[in-house]
């Protein structure tokens, strides 16, 4: 599949009172970096995300699960 984001390309982030589930957007921060990624299977405070680009993308394949804490917010717009 082709990444829907190009580099650059400007989001909104909603901040509050969200909810998440599988096949959302999110930003969040891993390593210093800020990264968007799809949520693809969540446990308890544990997501498990992964870039629309699979071949290309460095998620949690790699790095593994992210925890809520590290979220930023969910991507609404791009």
């Amino acid at each position: 599949m082709l990444p829907t984001l190009k580099a650059g390309q400007d989001v909104l982030v909603f901040c509050w009172f969200y909810t998440l589930k599988v096949g959302d957007l999110v930003a969040f921060k891993k390593n210093g970096r800020e990264m968007i990624k799809r949520i693809q299977k969540v446990r308890g405070r544990e997501y498990y995300v992964i870039g629309d680009n699979k071949k290309e993308s460095t998620d949690s394949r790699k790095f593994g699960p992210i925890d809520k804490s590290q979220i930023i917010g969910k991507v609404i717009w791009f």
